[in-house]
C-alpha cells in the first residue's frame, strides 16, 4: 500500500477541474468502499482518490491562496486515509465530511503559520450585510476570465468562516445542509454567513473596480 501511494506521485495541479461529483453530496458507496480500502484494496483508495482530490484541492486552493500549500494539504488528507482507514467513523458523518474536516484543520494551520492573510474588518461586513440577497449573485457577474483575479483576491480578503462559506456553498455549489454538516453548524447559519459573505465581496469588488 505504501509503493502504491509514493508511485502517484500525487498529480494534483492538473486536476484541478476533475470532473465528479465531489463533496456537493455525501455518496452512498463510500462507506463499501472504505471497508474494502481497510482490507488493503488499492484500486479502491484510487477510486477514492479520483473522486474527492479535486473538491479538497480546490477548497485549499480557494482557503489558502497558494497552489503549494494546495498541494500540500491534498496529499496529506489521503496519506491520513491510506495510512489510517480504521480512523474514520462511519457513525460520526459522511467520508466527505471527514476529508473534508481534514483539510480544514490543516488549512487552518497553515494559514496560522503563515499569517499572510489581511481580512476585512467586521464593520466593513455589517455595512453592507442589508442588501437584498436577489441583488448579491455577484460570481454570475464575475464569469469572465478577466475578473478571475479580482474574485480570487476578494475571497482571500474574506474572514476564514465567511471565505469558508462562500467556497463551499458558491464555488463547490454544495446544500447549505451538507455545508452545515461539514462546519458543524446550523443550516441557518451557513444561510446567514453566506448572505454577509457575498454582501461582503460585492463591496470588496465594487472598490476594486470589479463590478459597478
Amino acid at each position: 500500500m505504501e509503493v502504491f501511494v509514493q508511485s502517484r506521485q500525487w498529480k494534483i495541479g492538473a486536476q484541478t477541474d476533475a470532473p465528479g461529483t465531489g463533496m456537493a453530496e455525501p455518496l452512498s458507496d463510500d462507506r463499501e468502499m472504505l471497508r474494502q480500502l481497510k482490507k488493503g484494496n488499492e484500486q479502491v483508495f484510487s477510486a477514492l482518490y479520483d473522486r474527492y482530490q479535486g473538491p479538497i484541492y480546490r477548497f485549499a486552493l480557494h482557503m489558502s491562496g497558494n497552489s503549494g500549500t494546495a498541494e500540500e494539504i491534498t496529499q496529506e488528507v489521503f496519506m491520513a486515509l491510506i495510512t489510517n482507514p480504521r480512523g474514520y467513523d462511519e457513525t460520526k458523518g459522511t467520508l466527505a465530511g471527514y476529508l473534508f474536516g481534514i483539510a480544514r484543520n490543516l488549512t487552518r494551520r497553515s494559514l496560522e503559520q503563515s499569517r499572510c492573510l489581511s481580512p476585512l474588518a467586521d464593520d466593513a461586513t455589517e455595512a453592507e450585510s442589508n442588501e437584498p440577497a436577489s441583488d448579491l449573485d455577484i460570481l454570475a457577474d464575475l464569469s469572465q476570465a478577466e475578473l478571475v483575479e479580482c474574485l480570487r483576491k476578494a475571497v482571500l480578503a474574506l474572514p476564514e468562516q465567511y471565505r469558508e462559506i462562500v467556497v463551499l456553498c458558491d464555488l463547490e455549489e454544495m446544500s447549505y445542509d451538507h455545508a452545515a454538516a461539514l462546519l458543524n453548524c446550523s443550516p441557518g447559519t451557513v444561510a446567514s454567513r453566506l448572505h454577509r459573505a457575498r454582501a461582503t465581496l460585492k463591496a470588496r469588488l465594487k472598490g476594486q473596480g470589479c463590478l459597478r
